[in-house]
């Protein structure tokens, strides 16, 4: 038996719907799936402490992400991820604490960058991703990635906080597309990364190759793993 691990909670929004992507799009791998068809997931829903805006919570965080990547492997996952982009940060320590492989969300968005070949990408992110080398590093040389102005940082981290909270609001909605739009229009993009996987729960239904929704694309190569 084989099954999916991921640790969530980061936040807990974004875990459940990659769940539901997991399930919504398992009929790829699957003609006419019925309940044993479907993929054995262990979802953690860790109520971390906020490292995302706080670096001095990053330790308390570490320590229990450390200890629920072990519960992951003892649970009987074989196959593992984080559901946050941000935590990526920790994942070579992560990934050290366990025999169970983590897939990497910069760099299964790299491939697609690199399968797409899209030479001018944005990046859309909490500050600490931004502030972080964990796109440039995943990217190819070739790769030119743009973040946004300082403006539009803070408005990202004020729609992050929003959704969190659960207050995110149909005009917040649109008005996050637009700013999507906007930002690939005014640095003549080929493509723009959601790198914060709240950000694609606030976009909702897209089907754009040139918006890169990094729980789509953890989810796709999540199910690829397992059922291949």
């Amino acid at each position: 038996m084989s099954a999916i691990g991921i640790l969530g909670g980061m936040g807990p929004q974004a875990s459940a719907r990659l769940v539901e992507l997991l399930i919504a799009k398992t009929p790829n791998f699957v003609i006419n799936p019925i309940d044993s068809d479907y993929p054995e997931i262990i979802h953690l829903s860790v109520p971390v402490p906020n490292f995302i805006s706080n670096k001095n919570n990053m330790q308390k965080a570490k320590e229990i992400l450390l200890d629920r990547t072990k519960l992951l492997e003892r649970s009987g996952s074989t196959i593992n991820c984080i559901a946050c982009n941000t935590a990526h940060l920790l994942l070579p320590e992560l990934q050290a604490n366990t025999q169970v492989p983590f897939l990497s969300i910069p760099l299964l968005v790299a491939e697609r960058v690199r399968s797409n070949k899209f030479r001018r990408v944005g990046l859309l992110a909490t500050p600490s991703t931004l502030a972080s080398s964990l796109y440039d590093d995943a990217l190819d040389e070739s790769v030119v990635l743009v973040r946004p102005s300082n403006v539009l940082k803070r408005n990202l981290e004020k729609l992050i906080l929003k959704q969190l909270r659960g207050n995110i609001s149909y005009v917040d909605r649109n008005n996050f597309k637009n700013i999507v739009s906007n930002f690939r229009k005014d640095n003549e993009l080929d493509a723009v990364i959601l790198g914060c996987t709240e950000l694609p729960v606030i976009f909702g239904e897209n089907t754009d190759i040139r918006i890169i929704d990094t729980l789509e694309v953890l989810s796709d190569a999540l199910l690829e793993k397992y059922f291949n």
